[in-house]
């Protein structure tokens, strides 16, 4: 079972990294959390306030003006909830949610493993999680569905990746296809799949004044990953 794991010492991707509350806010902004809903994205003061909530620590980089930062934890933690609200579920009860499985499971971030919850659109706009081969209502304290057959389930995050290394929590993130949000590669900034190039380097080259096939040649790239960097960038540079 994923919720007989246990994590010693903070140890693997999730407490790696470094995200600070606007990149994650940006990073969220262009990334597609419209389901069953509108769209919803948490800007810098939203996330701070899943902070206080207890969803997630914030550190401070005393060499960057004190500036708050989360890991990779964090991170996906707050795409879940922002995902949970774009469905119409109330951040109070999205909490409760957290804090049950917080205490059921003994994971930190429970939101980051590979059993996810659902939500039952036009219902009751609940958090549903299975929980030791049941499905429970999360964000009622474990109680029981009345339905057995839950409409609209969530199933694994989306465009997350689970590695068995990891104890099947959550590896890396493509918030697009082709651009990887890796927390043990470049402290977690964007770069093309597959590499180690950051994304906001092709594009500073682009910016400069270098072409796209003079880019794919210095960095050994085809034009396609080159200009899935530059569109990338383009739409972080809109936010």
């Amino acid at each position: 079972m994923v919720y007989s794991v246990e994590i010693a010492g903070r140890k693997g991707s999730l407490w790696s990294g470094l995200f600070y509350l606007d990149e994650v806010a940006n990073l969220l902004s262009v990334s597609d959390t419209r389901r069953y809903g509108s769209e919803f994205h948490l800007s810098g003061s939203r996330l701070s306030g899943l902070s206080r909530r207890g969803f997630f620590g914030l550190e401070k980089n005393e060499y960057e003006r004190y500036k708050s930062f989360m890991d990779f934890g964090g991170v996906v933690t707050s795409r879940m909830v922002a995902l949970l609200l774009s469905y119409g579920i109330r951040i109070g009860r999205i909490e409760i949610a957290h804090r049950y499985l917080v205490d059921k499971t003994g994971y930190e971030y429970p939101f980051a493993s590979r059993k996810f919850w659902s939500e039952a659109p036009g219902g009751s706009r609940e958090v549903y999680a299975e929980l030791d081969r049941y499905i429970v209502t999360a964000s009622r304290f474990g109680q029981l569905p009345f339905t057995r057959l839950l409409a609209g389930q969530i199933g694994e995050i989306d465009d997350m990746e689970f590695d068995d290394s990891e104890d099947e929590w959550v590896a890396n993130w493509e918030p697009v296809p082709g651009v990887r949000v890796d927390p043990r590669i470049q402290t977690g900034s964007p770069c093309l799949a597959g590499t180690r190039t950051p994304t906001g380097a092709l594009y500073g080259s682009f910016v400069g004044g270098d072409s796209v096939k003079d880019i794919a040649f210095w960095y050994d790239l085809s034009l396609d990953q080159v200009q899935t960097a530059i569109d990338w960038e383009e739409r972080l540079a809109k936010v």
